[in-house]
């Protein structure tokens, strides 16, 4: 009997384990360890969603802090600007600001003589709520105001604040001067009176860019909100008086 001679089969490629091979043809050239395009390395699609969303969230991040910075920048003009249209169509026009021409260099006064600009925002709301308490009290409030602010005076002079020379000395004069007018809208007629508080307010303006300026007595930003205010209601009110008059 002969024997059948065995036949040798071609040994198989060697695959080196954690590696498979690419379809047929080897297509897309890439083995499951070379990942190719829009494959990730666990071998699944990256869709477009996957790559914009990150960049959404930047996008809008980077908003946010954009306009977080811009309000922390420009609040004072900004607000003063909308306190404003709402005082002119309120009736901003009828008198009834002339105990701005009191309060604000009283308000002045105090944080000068407190030589802390940092209280600048609690003085404003401190003799603005003094005023309308004593007008709720059925009292007269501009004598008492304008008495605060001679106190203000001499204990100002007497401690030394308002001896420094340049916006610290200046704040006294400024009182005669605001509150000089202000008594003179009560014995004028009240279009005149109407006219002098527009006119008082734009060099209270004037006085407010002095303290931006120089940077000295009152907080930045009360500067900047009173700049704003009193010119545009200043403005608004002189405008209405001559469209009165034509």
């Amino acid at each position: 009997m002969t024997s059948t001679p065995s036949v040798r089969r071609p040994s198989e490629p060697s695959v080196a384990p954690g590696h498979r091979t690419s379809g047929a043809g080897g297509a897309g050239g890439a083995t499951s360890g070379n990942p190719g395009p829009g494959a990730s390395s666990e071998g699944t699609l990256v869709t477009g969603d996957a790559d914009i969303r990150p960049l959404e969230s930047r996008t809008a991040l980077g908003a946010r802090e954009t306009a977080t910075t811009l309000l922390g920048r420009w609040w004072p003009p900004l607000t003063a600007a909308t306190a404003a249209a709402l005082t002119v169509a309120g009736g901003g026009d009828n008198g009834e600001l002339v105990f701005l021409l009191f309060t604000l260099p009283v308000m002045y006064l105090g944080i000068a003589v407190l030589d802390r600009p940092g209280t600048s925002w609690l003085m404003v709301v401190s003799v603005t709520a003094l005023h309308f308490l004593l007008e709720a009290a059925g009292l007269t409030p501009w004598p008492v105001v304008l008495g605060m602010g001679v106190l203000l005076v001499v204990l100002g002079l007497v401690r030394g604040p308002l001896r420094r020379p340049g916006v610290f000395a200046l704040q006294t004069p400024a009182l005669a001067l605001f509150g000089g007018a202000g008594l003179l809208t009560l014995v004028v007629p009240p279009e005149a009176a109407v006219a002098v508080v527009a006119v008082g307010l734009l060099a209270h303006a004037a006085w407010d860019t002095v303290h931006w300026w120089t940077r000295k007595v009152i907080s930045r930003s009360l500067a900047e909100w009173c700049m704003v205010y009193d010119t545009a209601v200043g403005a608004a009110i002189l405008v209405v008086l001559l469209v009165r008059a034509f």
